[in-house]
């Protein structure tokens, strides 16, 4: 279900992506939107008789049909994260919605394969690779190895937690301070890894997470 979910939001971007290129060639743009905004701000600017129209006729007929069986899937994940206590602990870390939580779960299935929280990093690819050689030690860009959706969803959980969310944590505290040594990408990568550690160790622990009390400068 969350990979079929997966594909029919990338289908959906393509189309989203196709019809505003193909638009812009007619110096025709609009604000970004998506869903059913999207396609009423498309109609408004095709109007009848352009000769894009046709070909913008059949590209948004999938796109709407993409849209309602996400729309399906989405009320169906919604359900399963009601019905799981696990799941509803999980997405007390800021950044982490239903459809992330629930592909954490169904990736990792049995924390207790993992001799230490630390480990999830590695096993999702969020750890950088080690080069060593003699008295060389280098860290190189992460692997890249494991589930390539977790790992994006994760990435982005990091990217709301650093951009979107208001409320202060310790997490996003360190987040932001690392941000500014090593830079934001490089940054939102660890904290994708921070968040992973900590999403193992809530299920493990049977706790929620812990938003910290802001210091006073």
């Amino acid at each position: 279900m969350l990979v079929a979910r997966s594909r029919l939001v990338e289908i959906r971007r393509d189309l989203e992506n196709q019809t505003r290129s193909m638009l812009k060639e007619y110096g025709l743009q609009f604000s970004r939107s998506i869903g059913s905004q999207f396609r009423r701000k498309v109609w408004e600017l095709v109007a009848d008789g352009h000769p894009l129209r046709p070909l913008v006729q059949a590209l948004l007929s999938v796109h709407e049909q993409a849209c309602c069986e996400q729309e399906k899937l989405d009320r169906q994940v919604r359900h399963l994260a009601r019905e799981d206590e696990t799941t509803r602990r999980l997405m007390t870390v800021p950044g982490i919605g239903v459809v992330t939580a629930l592909t954490f779960r169904h990736t990792i299935d049995d924390p207790s394969r993992f001799r230490s929280a630390a480990n999830v990093g590695a096993y999702l690819g969020l750890t950088p690779r080690r080069k060593q050689s003699g008295e060389t030690d280098i860290n190189g860009r992460v692997s890249r190895w494991g589930d390539r959706l977790l790992r994006t969803y994760l990435y982005e959980a990091a990217s709301v937690l650093l951009h979107r969310t208001k409320k202060w944590s310790t997490l996003k505290a360190w987040g932001m301070r690392l941000s500014r040594r090593i830079g934001l990408k490089k940054a939102k990568v660890a904290v994708a890894r921070k968040i992973a550690v900590l999403l193992h160790c809530i299920w493990v622990d049977g706790t929620s997470f812990e938003w910290g009390c802001e210091k006073m400068a």
